[in-house]
């Protein structure tokens, strides 16, 4: 891609939408991780461990899309904020998925 493609005036604003779309989607996978070991412990007729993990899944998939809108509506402002990086609750909420994920495939072998 030429750097007049980059900074073209049809790309304006694309960072912002991408990102909120990026956040979105996270938090949708987050949910559905939760929804999913929710429905095994009740078609198992018990509450387990799983059902923690799908508490703890339904709070980070809320603090990730709270976080993912004040994201998006920062990149959205003109001019761009500065510093443009994201910041360390980006690696904190990164982490927090990933333990997530840890957690419910220990879950699913218990």
């Amino acid at each position: 891609m030429s750097r007049d493609a980059e900074t073209s005036p049809s790309d304006a604003g694309l960072q912002a939408e991408r990102t909120g779309l990026a956040w979105s989607r996270t938090s949708l996978g987050v949910t559905a991780n939760a929804l999913l070991l929710a429905v095994r412990e009740v078609s198992h007729g018990r509450l387990g461990p799983a059902s923690g993990v799908a508490a703890l899944a339904l709070v980070l998939a809320g603090a990730v899309a709270v976080y993912g809108r004040r994201r998006t509506l920062r990149l959205r402002r003109a001019p761009l904020p500065t510093p443009l990086a994201a910041d360390r609750a980006v690696v904190v909420l990164g982490g927090a998925v990933t333990v997530l994920a840890l957690l419910s495939g220990l879950v699913l072998v218990l």
